[in-house]
């Protein structure tokens, strides 16, 4: 059987959920944080790397799961925002991060797996499955 090429597509799924998957096991035995966001994305990466036929499916459930959360946070703080804006901060480490700087970066890794995902090429790979 012929191994089919990955397109950019993919690679660039396959690195983003390796690093979620290195940072979900992280949370997880570090602060003991088991939640279907954060676990979630190892059976889309086994998917992805697999090939498998059920690859496509969960890869749109993590992601639309994904936009859905990223929706509810952002109208949480815009909410919070207007009633007490000097309380809206992220911190990390002792380190206040721009609520700005969250924002565009949640919004590009979204939208770049929604690119991906929605790609012709990517769809092509997942619907020709090895598995």
């Amino acid at each position: 059987m012929t191994q089919v090429k990955r397109p950019l597509g993919i690679i660039l799924l396959i690195a983003l959920y390796t690093l979620f998957t290195l940072i979900a096991l992280w949370r997880a035995t570090q602060h003991a944080a088991f939640d279907i966001l954060t676990l979630g994305v190892l059976p889309v990466l086994v998917g992805l790397l697999m090939q498998a036929k059920w690859a496509k499916i969960v890869l749109f459930f993590h992601l639309g799961l994904q936009t859905l959360v990223l929706i509810a946070m952002g109208t949480t703080a815009l909410i919070a925002f207007q009633i007490t804006p000097e309380d809206v901060i992220i911190e990390f480490n002792g380190q206040i991060i721009p609520i700005w700087m969250v924002t565009c970066t949640a919004t590009s890794l979204i939208t770049l797996q929604w690119w991906a995902a929605l790609n012709h090429k990517v769809r092509q790979y997942l619907n020709h499955s090895s598995a």
